[in-house]
């Protein structure tokens, strides 16, 4: 393990001991990005486990944000695979030359205070809650595999269009694909192969596609 994830495992366990169960605690190490969990508290939340992988979110930090020197992100909204939502953090592990090695991220289950606050909404009628998250607004997909999280990252940006991939212009696909480079898919183990699929394109088609974008 990285020594610079190595000293932030003492820290989780000690957020994990201050937050209580219903705050999941990640530690990723970015050397593999399929395998990136190397610690993780109250797994339960998201039924992840070590050695599973990173998020679309981190992954697009890497690759939009790293280079503002940005340390931390704060309060998005993301979700399980079975569409719970939770409130998220994610603090960037950098080594002496600044460059990005990691990440604690930290997923908070607030159902239950929800429910209760709803109990109590109902016996004050003139309360609006002033923090209203929906699905549509969730930033992150709490996936186990990077398969998995680039197979859903590659339907919500296809949802985008309103035509089937068979009838999509070279144009679609090229702002598709462009979309994809940018979120850091192709970083990804196999990303190409579901995209191609995805877009009923062949393998090759879709590099030419890459290349041509990076130009």
């Amino acid at each position: 393990m990285n020594p610079y994830i190595k000293k932030f495992i003492s820290i989780a366990d000690f957020l994990g001991e201050v937050l209580g169960t219903n705050t999941e605690i990640i530690i990723h190490d970015l050397i593999n990005y399929d395998h990136s969990i190397v610690h993780i508290i109250n797994g339960h939340i998201s039924n992840r486990k070590i050695g599973d992988a990173i998020t679309d979110v981190v992954l697009k930090f890497m690759i939009t944000e790293a280079k503002d020197n940005k340390q931390f992100i704060c309060n998005y909204s993301s979700k399980t695979i079975g569409d719970k939502l939770l409130y998220s953090s994610s603090y960037f592990i950098r080594d002496e030359k600044d460059n990005l090695v990691g990440a604690l991220c930290l997923n908070s289950d607030y159902h239950d205070v929800k429910k209760s606050l709803s109990f109590l909404t109902s016996l004050l009628p003139n309360y609006v809650e002033d923090k209203v998250i929906a699905l549509s607004n969730i930033k992150e997909t709490l996936n186990s595999s990077s398969q998995e999280g680039t197979v859903n990252k590659i339907d919500e940006i296809l949802n985008q269009f309103d035509v089937e991939p068979n009838r999509m212009t070279i144009e679609e696909k090229t702002e598709i694909i462009s979309t994809l480079n940018d979120c850091g898919i192709f970083n990804i183990r196999g990303s190409v192969q579901e995209v191609a699929n995805k877009l009923q394109m062949s393998e090759p088609s879709v590099y030419r596609y890459i290349k041509k974008i990076k130009r």
